[in-house]
């Protein structure tokens, strides 16, 4: 099959052929299209769902870890030479229980506080600037108001304080103890949700500030150039799709996580599926074609041999006879139709001649005949004078 330009000038099987594959790939092309819209809307619509999980999880991470915290907090108010202290005003052995403590707790901010909110002591070789965010926000707050943990930005850095009351039996104060939201927690939630989160801090009247995140390289780069209000942020060969968590909102400033989902790692299986798609689309239309071939040649074929038959019949040959007058379709009807109308020109043909040569009331040879006869005999002796 051979295909020239401008289509006007191809064969019927090459136009047969052209205009089924066009139709198959114009259908194959609109199939692909609601394929690839349906799996990034399904994409989209699962990476949403992941980053609000990734939330939960997030929340829930830093509650364990302000349950841990706590923990150590009730065992230092509920020790009892800790207390005898606290009531003796013992303040060397106070702040050096408070720094013990503290240190085996992983606790870098380890106070006592009065009822009143008040600062009391603090663990020793600590810097008492770093609570007084806290103390701020404690300050004037009812006890049954008070919250057991809570975020609060110190400096550019995020802490996270437990507050759990000293009694003895009736509360004369409270153990305060925080740590820093560092890098070790967020390669924590990254093993839990294969996630990268990006902790920000903004003090009033500053800009944004990234304290810590799972991203490296060309990654971080971008999300330090953008906006730390994103909802997407575009990175090498990915695209990373983000959720902001608020985690305080306070005097001393704001504390936000940004949680950041890879796009492609969600969507890679659906691509794999599109691609084997795509792989059956390919092998379809060869097969498509082939089959496409095979059918517009079932009609060719016999056409041109018609053609061929027809030229023949030109010519004045009526006796060679029809091909294809056995199919049961419309080209067995066209070549029966060619068949009987080479009969009847045969047919018509005989009886001329009958007409011509034959009388028709005695049957005998007419003059045409017998001179064409005795014509022809003439010519005979004439090439052959001895015979």
């Amino acid at each position: 099959m051979t295909l020239h330009w401008p289509p006007s000038q191809w064969g019927l099987t090459s136009r047969i052929v052209a205009l089924s594959l066009l139709l198959l790939l114009l259908v194959q092309a609109a199939v692909f299209s609601v394929v690839r819209t349906s799996i990034e809307q399904s994409a989209q619509r699962q990476v949403e769902q992941e980053l609000q999980v990734g939330e939960r999880v997030w929340r829930r991470l830093l509650d364990q870890n302000a349950q841990k915290l706590s923990q150590g907090a009730t065992l230092l108010a509920a020790d009892y030479g800790f207390r005898e202290a606290v009531s003796s005003q013992d303040q060397d052995t106070i702040r050096s229980v408070l720094e013990n403590h503290g240190a085996r707790m992983g606790a870098t901010v380890t106070a006592l506080l009065d009822t009143s909110m008040a600062l009391r002591a603090i663990g020793e070789g600590q810097d008492g600037d770093q609570i007084k965010p806290m103390l701020a926000r404690l300050t004037g707050a009812p006890a049954q108001q008070v919250q057991s943990s809570q975020v609060v930005l110190v400096g550019h850095v995020p802490y996270q304080f437990v507050l759990v009351p000293l009694k003895a039996p009736v509360v004369v104060g409270w153990v305060l103890m925080g740590f820093p939201i560092n890098e070790k927690l967020l390669d924590d939630m990254r093993a839990l949700s294969d996630m990268h989160l990006a902790l920000i801090s903004q003090v009033p009247g500053e800009p944004s500030q990234l304290v810590s995140s799972t991203l490296t390289g060309a990654a971080l780069q971008s999300l330090v150039s953008q906006d730390l209000t994103i909802t997407e942020l575009s990175v090498p060969g990915d695209l990373l799709m983000a959720r902001t968590v608020n985690l305080d909102s306070g005097q001393a400033g704001q504390i936000r996580t940004v949680l950041l989902r890879s796009f492609n790692e969600v969507v890679a299986p659906f691509r794999q599926a599109q691609v084997a798609l795509a792989w059956i689309t390919a092998l379809g239309v060869v097969m498509f074609a082939v089959g496409s071939v095979f059918a517009a040649r079932r009609v060719t074929t016999p056409l041109r041999a018609l053609v061929s038959a027809a030229d023949i019949m030109g010519r004045g040959r009526y006796d060679v006879p029809m091909e294809f007058t056995d199919r049961k379709d419309e080209i067995d009807g066209l070549a029966l139709a060619f068949d009987a109308r080479r009969i009847n020109i045969v047919a018509q043909q005989d009886q001329i001649r009958q007409l011509a040569y034959w009388d028709r009331l005695t049957g005998l040879p007419n003059r045409a005949q017998f001179r064409e006869a005795v014509q022809a005999h003439m010519l005979k002796f004439a090439q052959d004078p001895g015979s």
